[in-house]
């Protein structure tokens, strides 16, 4: 009889221990739904709230709503928390405590009911910033669910990056059609196309941004000039890192495909650093233009801030109608020379910066055990090749394409200056012309070879890895060391004690011989939609377009409705990659079990 009262005892536990996780189970899904929901509702206020004109009665009701909402998310996030408590890393776990602990904080402050000994803190979490920060925070804590939710899906990582800008896009027009983002009403292609333009860091636009958009708009453009500069990818995967303190195999090899050479482990170490240089160089950048505007203090940080953003992202975007030739900043030569640092460290690529922060803190450690009589090896960081080729051919194409607009344009344009200013603009012309896109000069002022040598530089573009576009540095390096191995009889590509892949060398033909297909595709469309223009002017165009540079000699604001869609979807084919957009679409996962025999074909 015993045996048979702990037998039906221990089913009663057994029954009870599955109806807990039955029902364990069911809360979960049931705070997971009433989150997600209450975080839709809290997106759709802040676009009601900062996108349409309210009434005095409209403000009241709306922080009435946004105060609701917190205490929803607060809520849920915290029945979640203790329903579902996820194994992480110890500062992942803080993180997400410190959250949940301010936004209890902000509740206690909005209600009227904290206590006395905590007054000073009313300061901090009262108003209505802190509700929306508070929210803000406790949704970017399940951004991660985004990549777990991707995870399950068969999307090939090409197809996921270039879905996440389209995405972008989308959302940012949508945003820009908002009645508070604009100060003259604009038509949804062109909402779109500034969208597009800014989240593919291009600088083409069809209205102008000072006249055209409000405070507001212009701060839209600014997100998402920094979302399209990092890419979407960067702070997804370090978001889902910093809340979670791990990820799935599927997350890191995904990133790991855009931020190539770096070990999976590390990944998420140089997701933190990217983020890092990218705040500190911007800050540094804002900070010094900030000093060198004329103005109100106002006027010079939003001024300083949106062109060390847009600079750094080499996006091209100015808040002046014609840009950095303005007559205030035309002349400013400190002032194009601190812009030219930005574009330059942002062109040069992440990898490069990495190397170059990794070099500095080795000496650093050892100067200073040096000088304190300590012993230490001194450790040699060497450039890995595509390091080095980047390096060296964007120190090539600076000095050279200096030095070719000196003397092509010293008659020129550059002919009323003084000879030390004349070779500051030839400087900023060339940095310019790789992808960044200022306007520092009337572009209808320049030679026939001086728009021709541009096309060549914007075609060339930035490095891997960076915030710009076109065919990229290293690729235009291995298909000249190509070329000049083949024509001396090599059959093997060897750079630095390293042979190079065939698979890069097909890549490199694929990357050059799709770009030039999508330029002149675009090219004719152009010219059937546009045949009054000049050819010549319609090609630098799609170049421009293609390499997300954003110069323009056709004058972009005038192509009709058909031009401006050509150009939109150029603008998204060279900030994606035509490899990678077809790739995503086109690539399958047989991998080749068979050798066929070899055969010659005749070239020529």
């Amino acid at each position: 009889m015993d045996h048979l009262k702990k037998e039906a005892l221990f089913k009663k536990i057994f029954l009870v221990s599955d109806w807990a996780e039955i029902v364990q189970s069911v809360l979960a899904a049931l705070s997971g739904f009433l989150f997600t929901l209450s975080a839709l509702l809290f997106v759709c206020l802040v676009i009601f709230d900062f996108g349409f004109r309210k009434t005095v009665v409209d403000e009241n009701i709306v922080y009435q709503t946004y105060l609701l909402l917190l205490s929803m998310l607060f809520t849920t996030k915290l029945f979640m928390e203790l329903l579902k408590f996820r194994r992480a890393k110890w500062f992942a776990v803080v993180f997400r405590m410190l959250v949940l602990f301010a936004a209890f904080l902000t509740l206690l402050v909005h209600a009227d009911i904290m206590p006395a000994f905590l007054s000073g803190l009313n300061d901090i979490f009262g108003g209505k910033q802190a509700i929306l920060f508070g929210s803000l925070m406790l949704i970017i804590t399940q951004m991660h669910h985004i990549t777990r939710y991707l995870n399950r899906m068969n999307v090939s990582a090409s197809f996921l990056f270039a879905g996440s800008f389209a995405l972008i896009i989308l959302v940012g027009s949508g945003l820009l059609m908002l009645p508070n983002a604009t100060v003259q009403p604009i038509s949804y292609l062109e909402a779109l196309f500034t969208a597009t333009s800014a989240v593919c860091v291009t600088g083409l636009t069809v209205v102008d941004t000072q006249l055209f958009f409000s405070p507001m708009g212009k701060g839209v453009i600014l997100v998402l000039i920094q979302i399209g500069g990092l890419g979407i990818m960067t702070f997804t995967g370090f978001f889902s890192y910093l809340f979670l303190g791990s990820a799935s195999l599927k997350d890191r090899f995904t990133l790991k495909d855009f931020f190539s050479g770096e070990q999976l482990e590390g990944l998420y170490k140089v997701l933190l650093k990217i983020l890092l240089f990218t705040i500190l160089i911007e800050s540094a950048g804002a900070v010094l233009i900030y000093h060198l505007l004329d103005g109100d203090w106002i006027h010079k940080m939003h001024s300083a801030v949106f062109h060390a953003i847009s600079a750094f992202c080499n996006a091209g975007f100015s808040i002046y109608s014609h840009g950095l030739n303005e007559p205030q900043l035309r002349h400013n030569d400190v002032l194009q020379m601190v812009i030219c640092g930005l574009v330059i460290l942002g062109g040069i690529g992440f990898p490069v910066l990495l190397h170059l922060y990794k070099s500095m803190k080795t000496k650093t450690k050892y100067w200073i055990h040096f000088f304190a009589g300590r012993k230490i090896s001194h450790e040699v960081l060497t450039l890995a090749v595509s390091e080095r080729l980047a390096l060296n051919t964007t120190l090539v194409l600076l000095i050279a394409g200096s030095v070719l607009y000196y003397v092509f344009e010293t008659g020129a344009f550059l002919s009323s200056d003084f000879s030390w200013h004349q070779g500051i603009k030839a400087i900023a012309a060339s940095v310019y012309a790789r992808t960044a896109g200022f306007n520092m000069a009337s572009l209808s002022e320049w030679s026939y070879p001086t728009l021709f040598l541009t096309m060549f530089l914007m075609w060339v573009g930035a490095s891997p890895g960076s915030t710009g576009g076109g065919i990229k540095t290293t690729t235009l390096a291995l298909a000249l060391r190509s070329s000049v191995n083949f024509l001396r009889g090599k059959r093997r590509l060897e750079i630095g004690n390293r042979e190079i892949g065939s698979s890069t060398i097909i890549r490199v033909l694929s990357i050059i011989v799709l770009s030039l297909f999508f330029i002149l595709s675009a090219f004719m469309l152009l010219m059937i939609f546009e045949p009054a223009r000049h050819p010549a002017h319609l090609l630098f165009e799609c170049i421009s377009a293609f390499s997300t540079t954003g110069l323009s000699i056709a004058d972009t604001a005038t192509l009709g409705t058909p031009s401006r869609v050509v150009v939109l979807i150029l603008m998204f084919v060279g900030r994606i990659g035509p490899v990678v957009l077809l790739s995503g679409l086109l690539l399958t996962k047989t991998s080749d079990l068979y050798r066929l025999p070899v055969e010659e074909i005749k070239i020529n």
